[in-house]
């Protein structure tokens, strides 16, 4: 009977730490999307395009800096392959935001499910 309860004791650890191992808090690895769509309106266009690429000097209409103009869908979504090289900061690319830090990898990886995704225009 007594060795019962040592076995119960000895095992009851390793049960209890396989339940936790599968509650992380960690987001993906990059290029794993959630099932999630991502919104071009609500999160790739404000949180990304404007607010680091479509900015006076930059990739704005008046500007338009290396030939890019990210002031619409049409100009993104076309332009996704290359957006996506260089925040990412990809080896042959000029990294962006030029002169910046580049973006929170939670970011460049929304972007990247986004494309994923089949450029929803959303």
């Amino acid at each position: 009977m007594m060795k019962k309860y040592v076995w119960v004791l000895l095992l009851s650890p390793l049960v209890f730490a396989s339940c936790l191992k599968d509650q992380t808090t960690e987001p993906p690895p990059p290029g794993v999307c959630d099932t999630d769509t991502v919104s071009f309106s609500g999160e790739i266009q404000p949180l990304i395009i404007d607010a680091s690429c479509n900015v006076a000097g930059c990739h704005d209409s008046g500007t338009s800096s290396a030939g890019y103009a990210f002031g619409n869908y049409d100009q993104i979504s076309s332009n996704s392959a290359v957006i996506l090289e260089v925040l990412s900061h990809n080896s042959g690319v000029s990294p962006m935001p030029l002169g910046g830090d580049k973006l929170a990898d939670s970011l460049i990886q929304k972007f990247d499910c986004w494309i994923q995704q089949g450029l929803l225009d959303n």
